[in-house]
């Protein structure tokens, strides 16, 4: 199924093979990375297409597709731990590699802040980089960092394998009051403030109140492995569920759906 991908090519919602990540464009364009395929996909209303296919090689872009963050000029984002590496696909579907120092072992979690600088957290370094057209620096060390979400502030916050960091000078505080977590994987802010974690071992999302008190708010069944998270444009939740092979839409009441039903 991976080698038989087309661009633009339409497929069923049960064509997804190992999605990683959704995300959640301006116009509200819905996104899956899906690491098996080798390709970012696009959401149609009824089916997915193909919007940039790689090799599905070693060593080749989009053959670890991770973490993907659509951008204002139509472009995405994509974290690639297997090639080392972050890519911009652009609407046309065509990958380019960013230029780095050759510092990322294995990119992960990226993010966009409101000056356009690229935010990627590395799971084997441990650090937060930026990434500037002409520049990348360290921004801080972090234990196991997972994913990131940079605020329109400026702010940044940071999953890790434990907790919600509030980022500040070099430096994390905190968020989550006796965290639950047991393999969080991706966040994403919620509308009262709070944030949505995915827990993949726990088979749940979890939220957490702008206190930082956490409370459950969808769990089991049919949820396999969540891992990527984002909000939708009508305020619904999209969860890729790497095992389950599917994009859940989760109410607010935390009714979990797949896409397009």
């Amino acid at each position: 199924m991976a080698l038989g991908l087309l661009l633009g090519a339409p497929l069923s919602a049960e064509d997804l093979r190992y999605p990683v990540d959704v995300a959640v464009g301006p116009g509200g364009e819905i996104y899956v990375a899906d690491i098996e395929a080798a390709a970012l996909l696009r959401w149609s209303g009824n089916g997915f297409e193909v919007v940039a296919k790689g090799e599905g090689l070693p060593r080749t872009p989009l053959f670890g597709i991770r973490h993907i963050v659509p951008t204002g000029d139509g472009s995405v984002l994509a974290s690639d731990p297997a090639t080392m590496a972050l890519y911009r696909i652009s609407a046309a579907g065509e990958i380019t590699a960013i230029p780095d120092d050759a510092g990322f072992v294995t990119p992960w979690g990226i993010a966009v802040d409101a000056s356009g600088d690229i935010l990627a957290v590395d799971r084997v370094t441990q650090r937060l980089r930026r990434v500037r057209p002409d520049s990348i620096e360290d921004v801080a060390t972090i234990r196991a960092p997972r994913a990131i979400v940079a605020e329109s502030d400026g702010s940044l916050h940071v999953l890790t394998d434990r907790n919600v960091l509030r980022m500040a000078d070099g430096g994390g505080e905190p968020l989550v009051q006796s965290p639950p977590f047991e393999f969080p994987h991706d966040f994403v802010r919620a509308p009262d403030g709070g944030f949505f974690v995915t827990d993949g071992y726990a088979r749940c999302i979890w939220k957490i109140s702008p206190e930082g008190r956490v409370s459950v708010h969808a769990r089991g069944e049919p949820l396999v492995s969540p891992q990527g998270i984002a909000l939708g444009a009508d305020g619904d939740l999209l969860v890729a569920d790497a095992h389950a092979r599917t994009i859940f839409r989760v109410s607010e009441s935390g009714q979990i759906v797949p896409l397009g039903q």
